[in-house]
Order: C-alpha cells, then structure tokens, then sequence
C-alpha cells in the first residue's frame, strides 16, 4: 500500500507563504477541563489535557510521528522515516535544483538526549510564539518581535520550515502554554535521535519578513477579502480563528486574512501536491497531484453551492461534498447513519484526520465562516487526482487512530 504523503510541502516563490497566521481568538463557553475551554490553570491536569488536544487538533503528529493517533508507537518521536523529511527549496519542484536543504521533523518527546527534554517549558513556548530554535534561545521571557529588543536575539536562529510557528504565534497564551506542558509532562520519553535540519546560514531569518509571513497581529476583521455577517459575530469570529490557526491558506493560497488569492485555491503549480512515491522519487509510480480547491464562496468555481452541513461533513468525515448529500451523518462504518456506501474522501494532504477531533461547534464555525464571511473569487481549480476508490482504503483505523481518539493516558504517556 501506498500512504498518503501527507508531507511534501512545496517551495513558493516565498518560502514561509504556506504558513498560515490566526486573527482573534474565539470565546469560549465550556466548563474547564473541556476540549474547547483554554481558560485551565498552569500546571492542572486540565492544561495537559488542553495541550494534547492542541496537539492532536493541529496536525503536529502528521510530521513528528504518530498519525493523529497517542496509541501509535511512534507517537512525536520524530522521523523513522523518509516520509518524514521535507525538502526545502526549488528542489522540491525541480529534482537537484539549488538551493535544497533537508529538514527532519525533530522527536518532540521529553528525552533529555535526543528529545525537547533538555529545554523548558518557557523555551517550547518561545519557539512556537516567535518561531525561536530552543538550543541557542535561552529561558527568558520576550517581549519583542524586533531582533536586539526585547530579549528577542539580535540574529534570531529560526526553525526551519515547515514548522507552522507563523499560524501559530497567533494562538492564544494559555494554548501555547498548554502544548508545552504536554510535551514536557504528559508525554513519556522516547529515545530516537533525530539529525540536525539543514538551513542557509542566517538560519532562515531573511525570510521571516511582513511580506513572508504577514504582519502581526492581523489586520482587523474584516479585510478587503471578507465582508460582515450581521448577527452571527461570534461564530464568525471562532470560525475566522480556526480557519488561520489551522493553516487553510497554507495551501488554499494567501499569507494571511488580507492577501489576494485568499484562500480561493491553486493558482501556481508550485501550490499543487505530488502524493505517492513520486513525492520522494520524481518518476516513481502510482503517482497523483493534489490540488488545493477554491474555498471561497463562488457559485460556480467555489464552495457556494454546498450546504454548510456538507462542508461540516468534509471537516468531521473527510467527505468529498461533491459526491455526500446534505444529510446528518450519524456513523462512520460504510453503509450505515448515512454514510455513504462507497466513501468519496477528500485528497490527502487535507488533514481531515486531525480535523475531525475538534469539537462540532469549531467545525460549524468555520463551515459558516467560509459561507457567509468570505467574499466569492472566481477561480476554477481542477479536481485532484486519486485512485479509484477515491482513499478509502487509506483512511483506516489502523493507519489513522481511532475517532474519538484514545482515551489518556496511553501507553505513551503519563
């Protein structure tokens, strides 16, 4: 069998373009200790339980190891894998073109050799607010986004792509601060050690610019991209919110809320997705392209003529809207609580697998954001390629966990 690489990302003409930036933060109504509550005290259970539903919600294993699932055996260990490395640059487009450089995803269990042990939790979290490697970023509290102020380092020394810490930053204190106490204390030590990514030598720094990365914060809701849905302010804005915090314009087209192409699909080739072997050997068969659909609300060329319950259906089942009717889906077994017989499943790298742990009321958020609070591009995206039993196949217990996932603690952790 033939996984989904989930992984390749490709080299835009910026590199960090694929990196996705968040512009509110959603209210919550949850009682503490909840999925989507992010009010939990520092050093509660109720933190490591907010950190590994982050950590599951965010995609993190699809690169560190795991897929989606604490049971696994790899769960964060990093790469045990040529699937797991990415390679940055125009190489990835143009086999042995230069600049390439190679990055593997780091084990991000606690071993004090050759996991995140050695570093503090303040450290992870400097490193996903400011996107600062922990080895050369010392304990202290930032205060700056400008090098030399701030404590923020005069010559940063940045982590390399595609780590999404640009999404990230934009994520509330208290969810940052949770993911660290997940690693660091709800996750058992693994020992795998993990090579050193490659990097040009300002360690990607002339890179993370306004213009890369858009600016933070976001500029205020809404841009010249949405328009305003009167009566439905708060959905909107926990939709807008896990829509950017998740990466959709990652590789549905924008750096942020206010670049053209706004999340409106594929654009440039360099956007498209090579899925299979021929991802790691240009050439190698089976042999298929994803390519990122248009997201806004057009008619005819977007998702207009899909029902918000359709899209919420794709989120939470990985249904290809196309082919599902909007009805309630009840179960995930083929044949039964109107699931479909034949499952049509959307095209990896769509981290639906992820998605579809976050709680019904984000994924009805971001359905209704999408709908009503995008403006509509014209911008027609041909379909993806696939095999013929459109991923069903792939999409199994055994390959992405369970639904809901384990409960905690797993083997894995503590």
């Amino acid at each position: 069998m033939i996984p989904p690489s989930r992984n390749p990302l490709r080299w835009l003409a910026s590199i960090c373009a694929m990196l996705a930036i968040a512009a509110c933060t959603p209210k919550s109504t949850a009682t503490p200790g909840t999925a989507s509550d992010m009010r939990v005290a520092q050093g509660s259970q109720d933190q490591i339980l907010r950190g590994r539903h982050l950590v599951l919600t965010h995609d993190c294993t699809d690169c560190h190891g795991g897929d989606n699932n604490p049971a696994s055996p790899n769960w964060l260990r990093g790469v045990v894998s040529p699937v797991q490395e990415f390679k940055i640059g125009p190489c990835y487009v143009t086999p042995g073109a230069q600049p390439c450089f190679t990055t593997y995803a780091a084990n991000l269990t606690p071993d004090l050799e050759t996991g995140i042990g050695k570093y503090s939790e303040r450290q992870i979290f400097n490193a996903l607010r400011y996107g600062l490697r922990p080895q050369e970023t010392p304990d202290v509290e930032i205060t700056s986004t400008t090098p030399g102020q701030g404590n923020f380092p005069a010559t940063p020394h940045y982590l390399a792509p595609p780590m999404p810490w640009m999404a990230w930053r934009h994520m509330p204190d208290q969810d940052l601060w949770a993911i660290a106490a997940y690693l660091k204390r709800g996750v058992k030590p693994a020992v795998n050690k993990v090579k050193e990514s490659e990097r040009p030598p300002d360690f990607w720094a002339s890179d993370m610019t306004p213009a890369n990365i858009g600016v933070y914060p976001l500029p205020a809701y809404p841009t010249a991209n949405e328009r305003v849905v009167e009566g439905s302010q708060d959905l909107i804005a926990r939709g807008r919110y896990a829509v950017l915090s998740h990466d959709c314009q990652g590789c549905h087209g924008g750096v942020d809320a206010s670049s053209k192409g706004y999340i409106a699909g594929v654009m440039d080739p360099q956007q498209e997705f090579k899925i299979g072997p021929c991802a790691f050997q240009p050439g190698a068969q089976p042999c298929w392209t994803t390519r990122p659909k248009n997201l806004t609300p057009d008619n005819t060329t977007g998702i207009g003529r899909f029902s918000e319950r359709q899209i919420f259906n794709a989120l939470r089942y990985g249904l290809r809207p196309e082919e599902t009717p909007d009805v309630e889906i009840t179960s995930t077994t083929p044949g039964q609580g109107n699931f479909p017989v034949n499952p049509h499943y959307l095209a990896p790298p769509m981290p639906w697998p992820s998605w579809r742990h976050m709680p019904d009321e984000d994924l009805w958020a971001i359905a209704a954001y999408l709908k009503r609070a995008v403006k509509p591009v014209s911008n027609k995206v041909a379909d993806s390629d696939g095999p013929p039993d459109f991923w069903a196949s792939e999409y199994t217990t055994a390959k992405y966990g369970t639904h809901p996932a384990a409960k905690y603690p797993t083997v894995n952790e503590r």
